[in-house]
């Protein structure tokens, strides 16, 4: 009856402070935000890259940008470079990009933590790259064509957001229609049009890139979660367990499998007291961006405890 108490007290505080905004107030001094500084530097690098293609006459895109030939010149660097490139000089690219850290970049970093955000965030660019690099390469296109965008890091933000917050619905305009949709949808319809590009291609949007993108994303979650990557997505589970019981007459065996273990949640007033009570007021006085790795798994331990039957 006590570890129910306290659950129920538990989840009182954390709705509590998540539904009110004054309490929930970031303190003086806003804290970092890697999603919003992105968005910065990508808008500051867009702003270069058109002086120096339009009136310097620099070569931005084939130095900077990824491409085979690079790659071959043992240019790594330009994993990193390229995604920080967007086309010139019309801005639309960048936008949809610089739009998709602000929408679902903030709420990533605030569930993952900054770092772990920009580990993602940048691996996706990566492992998208390598992927339409080595897509480029099985169809024989030359390899000096460049690759260059965020769009590959940001679709691993999305994926992890849409894991995260799978049965969420917003609302966004497609075109001038407005459609409100669940996160889970929205990330098989991304994951279907890339699909669909690769197979009819048609556009200078690298798709397989965006795929990359998506599978960091997507193997991410459980990951952070200390799962298994294939855990609880795609219908991958651990395979059942059997139990061999031996049966009267003639040698046999029944494989069945064992009954469900039910754990009771155990939880006192000390636990609450001395690890999750400091740790939401931190929350209240500095934002969910000061917790460290530690208080984020303590949080972890006892919202898992509640789920448990």
């Amino acid at each position: 009856m006590q570890g129910g108490v306290e659950f129920a007290v538990f989840r009182l505080r954390l709705r509590t402070m998540i539904s009110d905004r004054d309490y929930m107030r970031e303190p003086e001094g806003r804290p970092f935000r890697a999603s919003m500084a992105l968005i910065w530097i990508l808008g500051a690098c867009f702003l270069v890259q058109t002086i120096l293609t339009l009136y310097g006459k620099v070569p931005v895109v084939r130095d900077l940008g990824l491409s085979r030939l690079g790659i071959q010149n043992w240019e790594i660097w330009r994993l990193l470079s390229y995604q920080f490139l967007h086309e010139v000089p019309w801005p639309l690219h960048v936008i949809s990009n610089a739009l998709g850290l602000y929408f679902f970049g903030r709420t990533v970093e605030e569930t993952t933590g900054t770092t772990r955000f920009l580990i993602i965030y940048l691996l996706g660019g990566i492992v998208g790259g390598f992927a339409q690099l080595g897509l480029d390469l099985a169809l024989a296109r030359p390899a000096y064509i460049s690759l260059i965008g965020a769009s590959a890091g940001v679709s691993a933000i999305v994926a992890v957001f849409c894991r995260l917050n799978a049965q969420q619905s917003f609302h966004f305009i497609l075109f001038v229609f407005p459609v409100r949709m669940r996160a889970i949808t929205f990330l098989w319809l991304l994951i279907g049009g890339s699909i669909f590009g690769l197979i009819f291609p048609g556009d200078r949007v690298a798709h397989m890139a965006h795929l990359g993108g998506i599978v960091v994303g997507v193997l991410s979650v459980p990951i952070l979660r200390g799962r298994a990557p294939w855990e609880g997505w795609m219908g991958f589970r651990e395979p059942s367990r059997l139990v061999v019981i031996p049966c009267p007459g003639p040698s046999r065996t029944l494989a069945t499998p064992p009954a469900p273990r039910r754990e009771r949640p155990v939880i006192d007033t000390d636990y609450v007291a001395r690890e999750i009570d400091p740790i939401l007021d931190k929350i209240a006085s500095q934002g969910l961006q000061s917790l460290t790795d530690r208080e984020r798994r303590v949080l972890e331990e006892a919202r898992e405890r509640i789920r448990r039957p």
